[in-house]
């Protein structure tokens, strides 16, 4: 109970955030559909994360991330363990959430973005950070750093 409350007023406050900043309003709280291997604790948590945040996260299995990858034109170097659908957006890996907000925020013209691999100390990922994390565009230019 305490989790699922903590989960809603999240959600609420990522709804407020996005209305302050874009000046319209939100019905609903935005929809991340998270796909990754069976079993992959990381994703597990890098969608916790997510959740936490206000995001609506369903979680799918897929035993062919490299089909899905190749279908929504990640290339194999820029590829992590999980891809996530979210609004217009292709979102690779464990990109921190404040990234994943400016992206549906600002809106540029792209497919979308990345953080390459399972760094150390990124949302889900055990360690600690050693260096700023790039996020690059799915065409592979920076996109920023964080």
């Amino acid at each position: 109970m305490i989790q699922s409350r903590k989960a809603s007023m999240a959600r609420l406050t990522l709804m407020l955030v996005l209305f302050v900043s874009t000046g319209v309003a939100i019905a609903a709280p935005v929809t991340a559909r998270l796909y990754h291997n069976p079993g992959c604790m990381c994703c597990e948590q890098y969608a916790d994360y997510l959740g936490n945040k206000g995001y609506d996260v369903e979680v799918l299995d897929t035993d062919d991330m490299a089909a899905l990858n190749r279908k929504h034109d990640v290339e194999p170097a820029l590829s992590s363990c999980h891809t996530t659908l979210i609004g217009d957006y292709v979102v690779v890996g464990h990109v921190p959430e404040p990234i994943v907000a400016k992206l549906l925020r600002e809106k540029p013209d792209i497919r979308g973005i990345t953080l390459p691999g399972m760094p150390s100390g990124s949302p889900g990922m055990p360690g600690k950070k050693s260096e700023p994390f790039v996020i690059k565009t799915l065409d592979g230019d920076v996109y920023t750093t964080y």
